[in-house]
């Protein structure tokens, strides 16, 4: 069975799309490095980079996660909290980026979805028998959602063999202030069972209403920070 990694893309023209994308050694790696070092210790047999949501200088963001692997490949070793690094050499790990890492520009939408959409049909086609999908911390969850979502039926292989590992930094401190809020104790997941008055749908109905959106600043204001 083969075995391939999908690393979740990120925009190019995001500010914090460095920290994102390849983080902070020694101990905050992020997709591209945890990504290769599951390629590394999973003896994964495909890696695929497919994002197309940003471009910049005429290349897609694919192209740019692509070329600050291969300019970071030194820089793998600072990450001392992933052993692997150390055991293997620079020239060993290249030779098999070169036989592993797909990109490709994919033609189905911009957004986690259509990234789903695309991979699941790269990864059937090839062969692929089970799937690990890399992102950050704080959108793993959401990932995991999609590509099911999106396999579920068309792939029912790769759906049931899928699992996800997370980076360490946050990709929504996008500025100095979100910084202050972007915690992993922040982030809120909805789960079933929920009872209905609590539904997350009936208030993100309210999205496009002023007016309900005043009412509810207003109560969240009123009860913040008192409990």
């Amino acid at each position: 069975m083969k075995k391939a990694l999908l690393i979740h893309s990120y925009n190019c023209n995001e500010p914090n799309w460095e920290q994102t994308v390849w983080g902070y050694p020694p101990d905050k790696p992020e997709r591209l490095v945890t990504g290769v070092k599951v390629i590394l210790e999973e003896n994964i047999d495909i890696a695929l980079t497919c994002g197309t949501a940003g471009e910049k200088e005429g290349k897609k963001e694919c192209w740019w996660i692509r070329d600050r692997l291969y300019l970071g490949l030194e820089e793998l070793r600072e990450f001392t909290i992933f052993p692997v690094f150390q055991q293997y050499s620079l020239e060993s790990i290249k030779k098999v980026l070169d036989r592993v890492l797909v990109v490709r520009e994919k033609n189905t939408g911009v957004n986690t979805f259509g990234e789903a959409e695309y991979a699941g049909e790269f990864f059937a086609n090839a062969g692929v028998g089970k799937v690990t999908i890399v992102s950050s911390p704080d959108h793993i969850s959401r990932c995991m959602r999609d590509v099911l979502a999106c396999w579920e039926k068309r792939y029912p292989l790769l759906a049931a063999n899928l699992s996800g590992t997370a980076s360490a930094t946050l990709y929504s401190a996008r500025t100095r202030d979100d910084a202050e809020i972007a915690k992993i104790s922040n982030v809120v997941i909805a789960e079933p069972p929920i009872m209905r008055k609590f539904n997350l749908s009936r208030i993100f109905g309210i999205l496009n209403n002023p007016d309900a959106i005043l009412e509810l600043d207003a109560v969240l204001q009123k009860y913040e920070n008192k409990s």
